[in-house]
């Protein structure tokens, strides 16, 4: 179970199989009313058609009961924001804060300062799209011959793909395998 936010929605949503394979693996994300906000209403300038293919897949994904919705504290999120960055956004302040709180759940962020605050400031657990990549290519939940398809599937649709970062998490999972198996 993690608090996911925009930017990781986005890249889960980006690749059809690595969102399926999460779903096989029975992950839960959660999101917070801002994180809904910034993915299904916010207005956007002339959005491109990959935009807007991922908005489909977004509001299917919701229809079919994934990223359910779960509040933050007012009185956490004042907490986690007093330090943070000035760089974050309303999204990432709103996953940090619920898992501020919970703090059996993990954040999953893409975001670098995010990250780093949550971490080091707050000792959180943070995952990434990367790193969630490369666990579903080590339990199998995605096989050797779909990293090529969802490469080509996430570049096609981010703007800023993770593509070097999933190439690092695939080749650690299958490193992590060889370990395992000798």
């Amino acid at each position: 179970m993690v608090v996911i936010d925009t930017c990781a929605v986005w890249n889960i949503l980006s690749a059809q199989k690595l969102y399926r394979a999460a779903n096989t693996a029975k992950l839960t994300f959660l999101m917070t009313p801002m994180v809904l906000y910034e993915c299904a209403y916010k207005p956007r300038n002339e959005p491109s058609p990959e935009q807007i293919e991922l908005s489909k897949r977004f509001r299917s994904a919701r229809e079919d009961g994934a990223f359910t919705i779960q509040a933050c504290a007012l009185d956490d999120l004042l907490a986690v924001s007093l330090n943070a960055p000035v760089a974050l956004g309303s999204g990432e302040l709103s996953c940090i804060a619920m898992a501020y709180r919970m703090s059996t759940v993990a954040v999953m962020t893409d975001d670098l300062q995010a990250r780093r605050y949550a971490e080091s400031k707050i000792s959180l657990r943070v995952e990434t799209t990367p790193r969630l990549y490369g666990w579903l290519h080590y339990c199998r939940h995605l096989s050797d011959g779909d990293h090529p398809e969802i490469m080509a599937e996430h570049e096609r649709y981010e703007r800023r793909p993770l593509t070097t970062f999933f190439n690092e998490a695939y080749t650690s999972s299958l490193e992590y395998r060889l370990m395992d198996s000798s």
